[in-house]
């Protein structure tokens, strides 16, 4: 716990040396999750971020990962080809394509986080929630 009588300046420390430590640790839960995948991280985290926007552009996807078009076509390609992702036409504007998850997909993102207890992922989920909604009030 932080002492009340800190100062201004050693608080900031703390803040700089948790960030960091939460940047490592963040790494290696996501390096803990990919251990022994045939997926790459950036494959899993596509995953993740499909289940998370509900599907994406490949534009869109493009900007998150900050690459090519053409190496957003090579890792949906990949994806579709193990039946993970599918394409999909906007039903409002057939001319929009979104990568969204097929089932197999969804069951992909529940066996990795299989890899930990139930109450860790419990704690974990709860915590980040916290944290998040913390940072969130801060802008």
């Amino acid at each position: 716990m932080i002492n009340d009588n800190l100062q201004n300046s050693d608080l900031i420390h703390y803040i700089i040396e948790e960030i960091i430590d939460i940047q490592k640790q963040s790494q290696q839960f996501v390096n803990r999750i990919t251990l022994g995948e045939q997926l790459t991280q950036s494959q899993l985290v596509l995953l993740f971020q499909l289940k998370k926007q509900d599907g994406m552009k490949a534009t869109d996807i493009a900007e998150f990962f900050h690459v090519t078009p053409g190496a957003v076509t090579a890792m949906c390609d990949k994806l579709e080809k193990q039946s993970y992702i599918e394409r999909t036409k906007d039903p409002m504007d057939r001319r929009i394509v979104k990568m969204v998850l097929t089932p197999q997909g969804e069951q992909k993102i529940r066996e990795l986080f299989k890899k930990f207890p139930e109450k860790e992922i419990e704690k974990i989920a709860t915590t980040l929630v916290q944290v998040n909604k913390l940072m969130s009030t801060i802008t």
